[in-house]
């Protein structure tokens, strides 16, 4: 469709707008919306080709044909003419963004002569009303101002020509208020449903597995690094061609400008500062410096929000300028930030005692309003992100069971962050979880990661002096198995699988290629202890989560014969328990009370017996403690203490001496296990960078045994051999993949 024909002093009518082009002023009802010169160009140029899809390369020609203006320049002057059009995120009732093609102008326009006084135009007759119909069916009808001469001593009687035209024209009123009334009573069509696309962008190996992605505003790039390299990837979407970017330090790519050529970075070696990054020269420009730990761009670029410690959210100019805090968070902390569609509210995710939330705050920090509260928002590996969308969705994760969660979307008030609607699900992805949601300025291009963990026992030869540990792949399957114990001649390892759709206990000699199924049926069993009495402890719970539903009230701590036989319950509730590995040790279980971690007696066919002992504990998770070969000792390490000190509680007279690890350059000790020597360890320590399996001596000496760079993967449940030739340990590797989503 060519542009519309313009003469001398016309105006342009479009819904409550009307633009004088002489003028070079828009109108709303009369009154001037201010638009600077380049907006109004933007504008003229749409309302002459309403209908036409108008690429991008077009509009730059002829809007700025003797100037250099980019394509952000274009989209920064669409957003200020749709505010200054009053449309909000979603409504595209003047224009419509058509991703990768450009932008149309959607509105009827109308030609309108400007109305000339009496005084000037005498008697002559105003010209007839004519209609133009472009070539893509758009009607423009082009109205006449009837103006005449009228004396109060005389009125003139119509002639007969101006008459017909009167009756013509109130025929055509009469028939199209019959056809608005017919098109109203006419039963509106379904909307058509389109089917959610889902597409693979990245598939890196799992040993060099995707560390932080994110895409651009226009939805045509993905900005990602991965764990073992400085690099960062630009992928073109559509094309597949990805630009490698090589980086002095490792970074994290949190978010794109709305230019398209700037990045915002955060550097977690330097303890969480923000940079900007150059796509065109790489080059970096420190922001702020501190320990943020996730962070957004408004959408017009002016602003960055960002969560510092996990318990604050603050926000700054683009540049870095006065960083100040809008709101404190409680102590379990703040995760995720997301802009609201219109810049004026921020979403994020908050975990208190009481639950887990989705909530929304303003730019000043007012009083939060709950989106939605969920406990399942939690997710175990951490990875949290939330997105939200011009249609005022909200997209986020919500764990359905240990390693898996699926994306969903509820809506709420871009301006008042108020919740409006139920929550609906966008993506299921079987076995894996759905992590940090992203999506393009409009809300048409969604990236998520795809993740999962890939789980395996590993067996190493515990042969010290100038040997390494070299530890080699036990279980070949990718079913996902946890070592949990050695039989007592040192022959076989307990471990829990997942192969069967539930958690179930097997049991493998160590030169077997196949295990034994010990402990499977209709619920989750985990976690198998043998005592020395030859009975076997273990977990049950009938929730699909398995060990992952704290609150599951089914959750019991059972125990059978080693060789089989009939099942005890010996207590209701999740229990932490050790048993020792000589032929006259126990067994200790703990339980949380109070703030107390009480260490009580465990019978194998009676259930809890004496209480032993109490320490002072606000917190307690797995593998935190461990019961020496003899019964008689347990190592507690606490990792919210940022040091690397072993605490040893000796249960006969409650007495409890400290070992701090020698040359200690570790950040926590996350888990701790006696060797079969009864006088020293195998621990977990975490540096920010890798998780280490270190051996440490009676003395606090510490020997890194084997490493795993943190993000790609992971060491847990060391289980030494009895006879302390090896050790048994599980390992995950990370596997993550950037999937796009579209008609979602």
């Amino acid at each position: 469709m060519s542009s519309m024909s313009m003469r001398p002093g016309q105006l342009l009518q479009f819904g409550k707008f009307r633009i004088d082009v002489p003028a070079r002023t828009l109108r709303r009802e009369g009154a001037i919306v201010k638009l600077n010169s380049r907006v109004f160009d933007v504008l003229l140029y749409l309302v002459q080709n309403p209908g036409r899809v108008l690429a991008r390369d077009e509009l730059l020609k002829n809007i700025w044909p003797d100037a250099f203006v980019d394509e952000h320049s274009l989209a920064q002057s669409i957003s200020v003419l749709r505010r200054a059009l009053e449309e909000k995120p979603g409504d595209n009732s003047y224009i419509v963004t058509l991703p990768g093609r450009g932008y149309q102008f959607v509105s009827e326009v109308q030609v309108v002569a400007p109305e000339i006084c009496a005084s000037e135009r005498g008697n002559t007759l105003p010209e007839v009303a004519t209609d133009g119909r472009s070539s893509s069916g758009l009607l423009f009808q082009k109205h006449t101002v009837e103006t005449s001469v009228i004396t109060s001593e005389e009125k003139k009687p119509l002639s007969q020509g101006r008459l017909l035209i009167r009756t013509l024209a109130a025929v055509l009123v009469a028939a199209v208020a019959v056809a608005l009334v017919l098109r109203l009573r006419m039963p509106r069509q379904p909307e058509q449903k389109h089917e959610l696309s889902e597409r693979q962008l990245t598939a890196n190996p799992p040993e060099n597995s995707i560390n932080f992605q994110t895409i651009s505003r226009d939805g045509k790039y993905l900005a990602y690094t991965d764990f073992l390299s400085k690099n960062l990837y630009l992928l073109a979407i559509d094309s597949g061609e990805t630009r490698q970017l090589a980086l002095p330090a490792q970074y994290q790519p949190v978010d794109w400008f709305p230019d398209g050529n700037h990045l915002l970075l955060l550097s977690a070696a330097n303890g969480g500062d923000l940079w900007k990054m150059s796509t065109w020269d790489s080059s970096l420009r420190r922001l702020w410096s501190g320990t943020a730990t996730y962070a957004a761009v408004s959408p017009d670029g002016l602003h960055i929000a960002f969560v510092k410690d996990n318990r604050e959210i603050w926000l700054m100019g683009a540049d870095g300028e006065e960083p100040h805090k809008i709101l404190a968070g409680d102590v379990r902390g703040v995760f995720a930030i997301a802009w609201s569609p219109t810049g004026q509210r921020l979403a994020y995710l908050r975990f208190r005692d009481s639950g887990n939330a989705i909530e929304t705050c303003d730019l000043a920090g007012g009083a939060p309003t709950v989106v939605l509260s969920d406990s399942y928002l939690y997710n175990p590996e951490g990875a949290y992100g939330i997105a939200w969308l011009p249609d005022d969705r909200v997209v986020y994760s919500v764990s359905s069971k240990i390693g898996e969660s699926d994306l969903w979307a509820i809506r709420a008030d871009s301006s008042t962050g108020k919740q409006s609607g139920d929550a609906t699900r966008l993506a299921s992805w079987k076995n894996f979880d759905a992590e940090v949601p992203q999506a393009s300025a409009d809300g048409k291009r969604l990236i998520a990661a795809e993740f999962h963990i890939e789980s395996s026992i590993y067996i190493g030869d515990l042969a010290f002096g100038n040997k390494g540990f070299t530890p080699h792949r036990f279980t070949p399957d990718g079913w996902y198995d946890e070592a949990s114990a050695w039989t007592k001649d040192s022959k076989a390892i307990f471990f829990e699988s997942k192969r069967q759709g539930r958690w179930a206990i097997f049991k493998q000699d160590i030169h077997a290629q196949t295990p034994e199924t010990l402990i499977a049926g209709s619920e989750n069993y985990t976690w198998a202890k043998p005592s020395a009495q030859g009975t076997l402890l273990f977990s049950a719970t009938a929730s699909p989560a398995g060990w992952e539903d704290d609150a599951d009230p089914s959750f019991r701590l059972m125990s059978t014969p080693e060789q089989g036989g009939a099942r005890t319950t010996l207590m209701m509730g999740r229990h932490e328990y050790r048993c020792g590995s000589t032929p006259s040790s126990r067994c200790v279980v703990a339980q949380m009370k109070d703030h107390q971690l009480v260490f009580s007696e465990l019978d194998p066919m009676k259930g809890t017996g004496e209480e032993l002992a109490s320490v002072a504990a606000d917190e307690i998770t797995e593998f935190l403690w461990d019961l020496s070969p003899d019964g008689d000792r347990l190592a507690i390490v606490d990792p919210s203490e940022h040091k690397g000190e072993i605490r040893i509680l000796n249960l006969p007279d409650r007495r409890i001496t400290a070992l701090p690890v020698r040359d200690w350059k570790w950040q926590w000790l996350p888990e701790i296990d006696w060797a079969a020597d009864g006088k020293s360890w195998f621990a977990k320590a975490y540096s920010g960078s890798s998780f280490a399996l270190l051996s440490i001596d009676a003395n606090g000496n510490p020997r890194v045994l084997y490493e795993v760079p943190a993000g790609s993967g992971d060491v847990r449940l060391f289980v030494p051999s009895p006879d302390g030739k090896r050790l048994a340990f599980t390992k995950w590797v990370f596997v993550t993949d950037v999937m796009l989503l579209e008609n979602f």
